[in-house]
């Protein structure tokens, strides 16, 4: 027997409006999120990763004429060692910026992989297993069914793991598990209940507003934007080219104290 012929109608309706929410933020955050980053860095990505690079090149240079303007400025002979003591240090502190920099590669790289391997997926298919996942999330998730707490942490990580593959027939196949498992009537007061899933469908919803505000879901229609790709992509090449021209005057400017270095 299905739990919900035993429920009153309208926890029915709250619990399946909530467990909706609840399946609206999954796809959000594990298929919709991983495309949008990587069609912004398919699109972006390059871009910013050599801005970021040319940034971290100028601060490397910055720090150098800035360390050795201040042996300069103590009245003391600038050497080949005060230069190699320079470089160390420089070293040290370039590897956190490189870190960030192989990091950006690697976020540009695996997006690029990814949109490469998209495979695409029926729409029936994709329908059967939203339909599961949210007959699931309403027994199991304990925003939705407390009562089944044991339930959720033994099926749940299956659970999420099936969506995240849209694999239907095994969201399927847990739904008879867990249906034939659950718990035939609720446990709760009717009224606690009905409060308790009105105010978490508030909550929910206000969670996916601030979610589909925030990167990089407030990028969903700019993505297919191309003026706003192409304005964005100017932006980056302005501070390319800005970036380009500092990093010039500065192994300009290091040239000139490096000329200034005393033997021995």
């Amino acid at each position: 027997m299905d739990q919900t012929t035993r429920e009153p109608e309208e926890i029915v309706l709250l619990s399946q409006q909530l467990a909706a929410l609840l399946e609206n933020r999954e796809q959000m955050q594990q298929q919709e999120k991983p495309y949008l980053v990587a069609l912004y860095q398919a699109n972006l990505g390059e871009l910013e990763y050599r801005l970021l690079g040319l940034q971290i090149e100028c601060r490397a240079l910055q720090e150098r004429i800035e360390r050795a303007t201040r042996t300069l400025n103590h009245g003391e002979a600038l050497t080949q060692s005060h230069l190699d003591a320079i470089e160390a240090q420089i070293k040290q502190a370039f590897l956190v910026w490189q870190v960030q920099l192989n990091e950006q590669a690697q976020v540009l790289s695996d997006s690029l992989a990814y949109l490469n391997g998209l495979v695409p997926v029926d729409a029936g298919v994709v329908n059967r297993a939203k339909k599961a996942y949210r007959r699931l999330a309403r027994l199991l998730h304990p925003d939705v069914s407390p009562q089944h707490q044991a339930l959720f942490e033994h099926y749940w990580p299956s659970v999420q793991d099936a969506y995240r593959a849209i694999d239907a027939d095994l969201l399927e196949a847990l739904l008879h598990v867990v249906e034939s498992k659950a718990i035939q009537e609720t446990r709760q007061d009717t009224e606690a209940t009905k409060h308790r899933l009105t105010r978490m469908i508030a909550k929910e919803t206000e969670r996916l507003l601030a979610l589909r505000n925030a990167p990089p879901f407030c990028w969903s229609e700019q993505l297919q934007d191309a003026q706003w790709l192409n304005e964005r992509r100017a932006v980056l090449d302005v501070a390319i080219q800005q970036e380009s021209e500092r990093w010039a005057i500065l192994t300009s400017r290091y040239a000139g104290i490096k000329a200034q270095v005393h033997p021995g």
